[in-house]
């Protein structure tokens, strides 16, 4: 049976929870999401919340739940080869998903603007805690923190 997100192609740059949850449901719906994630330190979730073996493997429960049905690799963003290996996923891409600070990816040349000059029909999801734009735009987010920050 064809699933509704089958042949749709997602760059998932996202780490934590609500940009890997929202790839998760791409992926659950068929899409062919490629997890990137930065050498040494991989995504935040793989040791939050994990009782010491899980984090020694760095593979926490709430890690795993998700990002399965994605495929994954390493790739440092910073240096040319990497770049030049996220280039040519983005070609074929349908999808990128993003939850950097905002500017970071923009700053590293995976911006929308960057990324649309490759793929010019992308769609392009950035969910940054704080928005694009704003006196915290570049600030670190978690849901916790932003409803501490609320409650003042």
């Amino acid at each position: 049976m064809t699933q509704a997100f089958e042949g749709i192609r997602v760059i998932d740059f996202s780490q934590v929870l609500v940009g890997p949850f929202a790839a998760l449901q791409m992926a659950l719906l068929g899409a062919d999401v490629i997890k990137i994630e930065q050498p040494g330190q991989g995504d935040q979730m793989r040791t939050m919340m994990a009782d010491d073996k899980l984090a020694e493997m760095k593979l926490s429960a709430a890690f795993l739940g998700v990002n399965s049905n994605k495929r994954g690799i390493t790739v440092d963003l910073k240096h040319p080869d990497g770049k030049e290996i996220i280039n040519r996923l983005l070609k074929d891409a349908d999808v990128v998903i993003e939850n950097f600070k905002a500017g970071v990816l923009e700053r590293l040349g995976f911006g929308y603007e960057a990324v649309r000059a490759i793929k010019p029909d992308i769609l392009y999801c950035s969910i940054p805690g704080y928005g694009q734009q704003g006196p915290m735009a570049g600030q670190a987010a978690f849901d916790g923190a932003i409803q501490a920050e609320h409650r003042k």
